[in-house]
């Protein structure tokens, strides 16, 4: 019987990747052709299109369902800082997805390495080298400006994908102190399920599947530049009673 299941979710994660590397393949040209025609300023309709166009299709066509608590509560404008736990590599389509308004996500510089996907990575994400000094202050400034010009940014706090059975890894602080000098709010998605819907620890098995999402605001005007890590250490807290309240119940 194990054996039948993981045939299946082998070839759900073939059709998975197809889809995937289907519509990436025709959009990123038309992406980057748009970008160089009609310049920077076009680069977040573009990735507003991909949260609520692009994400849902994915996620309907990989069997990719949801559950959304507190989502009406998130304000649709407004420069944010979004941050989410990373259980599975479906993660960044299950965020745009469920998102009331699209975030530039910070990435990591080796993402740009995947074919045609780390075109529209270095499209439209913010890169990081995190072995790199100077690629860090780059990236965080460009996070300053982006959201002074009223964009929300997208981080996922634990940097990596979460491999073991915490129910988070520990937090970066750059989110926090990101949310703390510009003054703007943290908004949280708690993802509970996705692991189960593509383990990175079994990483040719995928499966369709339920997630649920808890979506939570932190206002920072209580929080002082000296705060990051209490804000840190409180949001993560938080997210982490998320996972647990729901696995008990």
């Amino acid at each position: 019987m194990n054996i039948v299941k993981n045939i299946f979710r082998f070839l759900w994660l073939v059709w998975g990747a197809f889809v995937f590397m289907t519509l990436m393949t025709l959009l990123t040209p038309l992406f980057i052709i748009f970008i160089a025609l009609l310049g920077k300023k076009i680069r977040y309709h573009l990735l507003s299109f991909n949260f609520k166009i692009v994400g849902p299709i994915l996620c309907f066509l990989m069997g990719i369902r949801f559950k959304t608590i507190g989502r009406e509560k998130v304000p649709t404008s407004g420069a944010q800082v979004l941050i989410s736990n990373h259980q599975s590599m479906v993660d960044i389509i299950i965020n745009a997805a469920n998102s009331p308004q699209a975030g530039f996500f910070l990435a990591k510089k080796s993402l740009t390495k995947f074919p045609v996907f780390g075109m529209m990575v270095k499209s439209l994400g913010i890169l990081v080298d995190r072995t790199n000094d100077e690629s860090r202050k780059k990236s965080y400034m460009y996070m300053v400006n982006t959201i002074k010009e009223g964009h929300p940014i997208f981080i996922y706090p634990e940097g990596t994908r979460n491999r073991t059975k915490e129910p988070l890894k520990e937090f970066y602080a750059g989110a926090f102190k990101l949310a703390i000098e510009t003054r703007v709010p943290i908004v949280a998605q708690t993802l509970i399920g996705a692991q189960k819907i593509y383990n990175p620890n079994t990483p040719f098995l995928m499966q369709p599947g339920k997630v649920t999402i808890y979506f939570d605001i932190i206002e920072t005007d209580k929080y002082g530049a000296s705060d990051t890590d209490k804000l840190k250490a409180d949001v993560k807290e938080m997210m982490k009673q998320r996972i647990l309240q729901h696995q008990a119940s």
